[in-house]
């Protein structure tokens, strides 16, 4: 490559990626090594991901792969599934809104795990997919569940709200009864206008196991302990999808991640 190319792709990247990763690190404030430290895990990667005029070709790459890394989160884990295309002729089912909280990574790395994750997914009662309604369904999670971002403690007690007549069934793990409450509202809320029945839909279930010791597993002469169950955390909202039946991809209504292609509404 030339130097004029060379000088022309690193301007590019000083420009668009720069751009993209000041805002994904927009609650972090600064943007030079002179204001962004090395001892605050944000902070620090924000400052390795951003490019700067004097950096050489290799450094340009390094700071690209890290980039790809951290806002795409292409190293978090293996997923176990099947083609959706392979599901879509399997089963039958309703439209179906799904939201997916997150652990903050950093501070699940401060716990020496990976970010718990929580998911919270209803029956989407509409009958007719036109882009208004679909809008509509999408503007308002954005303002229920990203201004502000909703959040809630993650537990280890099972809270269940079922209402047959609404096709609500919700588990929720959480120690406090008000944060099940919180989040079941809030989505209750979404297409519905009436106050939950707490008394009759809403039930505790404590099963009394020790979640604290999550057990080990012998591979190959080497004990690996597993993952632990129903970790303590403290869960933000992170994007929520719809499923059509008959669409092999969901619609990604509402995203805060910045990695969701074609998002609805961008948070």
């Amino acid at each position: 490559m030339s130097k004029p190319d060379v000088e022309t792709f690193q301007s590019y990247c000083r420009t668009y990626f720069n751009r993209a990763i000041n805002k994904h690190f927009r609650d972090v404030d600064g943007s030079d090594d002179a204001s962004l430290s090395t001892a605050a895990p944000r902070q620090l990667i924000k400052r390795i991901c951003l490019h700067k005029d004097t950096d050489t070709m290799t450094l340009t790459l390094a700071r690209m792969l890290t980039w790809w890394v951290e806002a795409g989160n292409l190293l978090d884990e293996y997923i176990y599934g099947i083609p959706s295309t392979d599901f879509e002729i399997s089963n039958t089912y309703y439209p179906q809104v799904k939201l997916h909280f997150r652990e903050d990574k950093y501070e699940a790395s401060d716990n020496s795990r990976r970010p718990a994750r929580s998911e919270v997914s209803f029956r989407w009662r509409e009958e007719d997919y036109t882009t208004t309604n679909i809008n509509l369904l999408a503007t308002k999670i954005l303002n229920d569940f990203a201004k502000p971002v909703f959040f809630y403690r993650k537990g280890r007690k099972a809270f269940t709200y079922w209402d047959k007549e609404k096709t609500y069934r919700f588990t929720v793990y959480t120690d406090d009864e008000t944060d099940a409450k919180k989040i079941i509202e809030q989505v209750i809320r979404i297409q519905d206008d009436s106050e939950p029945d707490w008394d009759t839909n809403l039930r505790e279930h404590i099963d009394g196991k020790n979640y604290n010791v999550p057990g080990t597993v012998r591979v190959m002469g080497q004990l690996i302990q597993k993952p632990k169950k129903r970790p303590l955390a403290t869960v933000k909202f992170s994007y929520a999808e719809l499923f059509i039946p008959g669409i092999t991809k969901p619609l990604v209504l509402v995203d805060r991640t910045g990695t969701k292609a074609r998002a609805f509404k961008i948070a």
